[in-house]
């Protein structure tokens, strides 16, 4: 299984690495760069479709991907069921954003276009949890990046004849999660023709889904009000202007986040089905959960300090500011929003056991408290603080949500931490410092990430963290 791990990683992250900071660094940075005010507003509008889109999903990614790697049957029985469900939730999450866009007047068109993209999404994500249950890794990986392949292309394109706005940069991401529905639905139907049953279809009845689901879907809707409600809280306890205003800084840096969880969600999506199956045979979890743990904490732990190392640098050369302020304030809110990169990377890791050992409950009680503390910080800070308080808002939530699925995996599974694990780590952190110091002195910060990055992985090597030949001992042998 670690093996298969390895494998499929490698193919998620490479063809990862090419389309998505494309997307993100060069589309959507110039997007955010040329279009100033409307973009803030286009942010903030999409943060309440995102909060909403609980109502496309009621838990039913999570829940069917993982009962359809425990038992393929699963997806033949309940595919179309499932279909009929998500189109009636559509209708019921356009109504709701239907209301939210009749009272906020000359924006609803954005609303609807962005909206209409939520559902988009929503059955991308559902199709490719079959595909990524049934175990065909390769083409999951391909359908992971096509919504942000075609919208790369459709945005030259308006790029080109200079007719880029909110709206259009919206359509484009419209017409390509089109393309890659379509695409997926098809590949959807391929698989399940294929599949044979001595047993009946619609075994199962939409109300019994859906009551399944509900503990995955109250869980989904936790975590999104814990990890984006942020934006509409500064919208409501500050003045609009300087709300817009700080929802453009909290942008600059919560984008950049994405761009790094989407790499990290790789993890959770491959984990998920393989942790299922691994579980419902009764076989041990411990080797993939600590392989998929330390390779995620090293690159987490690297990329956190480097963002904080270098944070006036890459704020600088991405964006454009009026003046040294502006870049200050971006600067910090960014440096405390990377850091929420390492704990959201244990969740990635552990809460996707948890979740593939279906103790949704705890999941749900340790959401509620994160919850409760993001919106009680965020109530303080905010006010005072602004997006920078936020932030710091958003770090602590983050590290007690992740510590309690953390913990909770170590009672379970009796995971153990050694002395020597932690003591390379520590030895790792510090010697992060050290590089840093060595190349902070260029001109260039990309130059000094650079040589950054490269003294972080060559560290990795030196401290010994993984052994190399048996790496490459376990990945050729076949039994693995």
């Amino acid at each position: 299984m670690r093996k298969l791990f390895l494998k499929n990683l490698f193919i998620l992250q490479g063809l990862n690495i090419i389309i998505k900071p494309v997307w993100l660094l060069v589309v959507d940075r110039i997007a955010q760069n040329s279009l100033g005010t409307a973009y803030s507003q286009y942010n903030l509008q999409l943060t309440t479709c995102i909060l909403f889109s609980i109502i496309l999903d009621i838990g039913i990614q999570n829940f069917n991907n993982t009962q359809v790697a425990a038992n393929n049957s699963f997806f033949k029985q309940n595919f179309k069921t499932f279909l009929v469900i998500k189109c009636g939730l559509s209708l019921v999450y356009f109504f709701i954003i239907f209301v939210i866009g009749f009272q906020s007047g000359q924006y609803y068109s954005l609303l609807f276009i962005l909206a209409f993209n939520q559902i988009l999404n929503s059955f991308i994500l559902y199709f490719r949890s079959n595909i990524n249950g049934l175990h065909y890794y390769f083409i999951d990986s391909l359908l992971s990046i096509s919504d942000k392949f075609f919208a790369i292309l459709i945005c030259l394109v308006f790029y080109f004849m200079q007719q880029i706005n909110i709206l259009n940069f919206a359509l484009a991401q419209t017409f390509a999660g089109i393309i890659t529905v379509i695409i997926a639905l098809m590949v959807n139907l391929k698989y399940w023709k294929k599949i044979e049953l001595n047993t009946p279809l619609f075994k199962t009845k939409i109300g019994d889904l859906l009551k399944k689901s509900l503990p995955f879907a109250l869980l989904f809707m936790l975590m999104g009000f814990y990890t984006r409600a942020d934006v509409q809280m500064m919208d409501w306890l500050l003045p609009k202007t300087k709300a817009l205003e700080n929802s453009g800084i909290y942008a600059h840096s919560f984008r950049l986040l994405d761009a790094a969880c989407m790499f990290a969600m790789l993890f959770s999506g491959l984990l998920l089905p393989m942790f299922s199956k691994l579980i419902a045979n009764k076989e041990d979890v411990k080797p993939l959960a600590e392989l998929g743990s330390k390779v995620l904490l090293l690159i987490s732990i690297a990329i956190a300090l480097a963002s904080n190392f270098f944070k006036d640098g890459i704020m600088q050369s991405l964006y454009t500011f009026n003046d040294i302020e502006g870049v200050i304030a971006s600067a910090n809110v960014f440096g405390n929003i990377m850091l929420c990169f390492v704990p959201m990377c244990m969740v990635y890791i552990f809460g996707t056991l948890l979740t593939a050992k279906s103790d949704i409950k705890f999941m749900n009680i340790a959401a509620v408290v994160s919850l409760i503390v993001n919106v009680g910080l965020n109530l303080i800070l905010i006010p005072k603080y602004e997006s920078y308080g936020a932030s710091i808002s958003q770090l602590i939530t983050q590290i007690v949500f992740s510590t309690l699925c953390v913990a909770r995996c170590f009672y379970l599974f009796n995971f153990k931490i050694t002395l020597l694990g932690v003591s390379k780590f520590l030895f790792f952190i510090v010697s992060l410092f050290g590089i840093y110091f060595l190349v902070k002195g260029f001109q260039s910060v990309w130059m000094s990430l650079f040589l950054y990055s490269i003294g972080g992985f060559l560290l990795v090597l030196l401290i010994g963290f993984f052994d190399v030949h048996k790496l490459k001992e376990f990945y050729q042998n076949k039994t693995q």
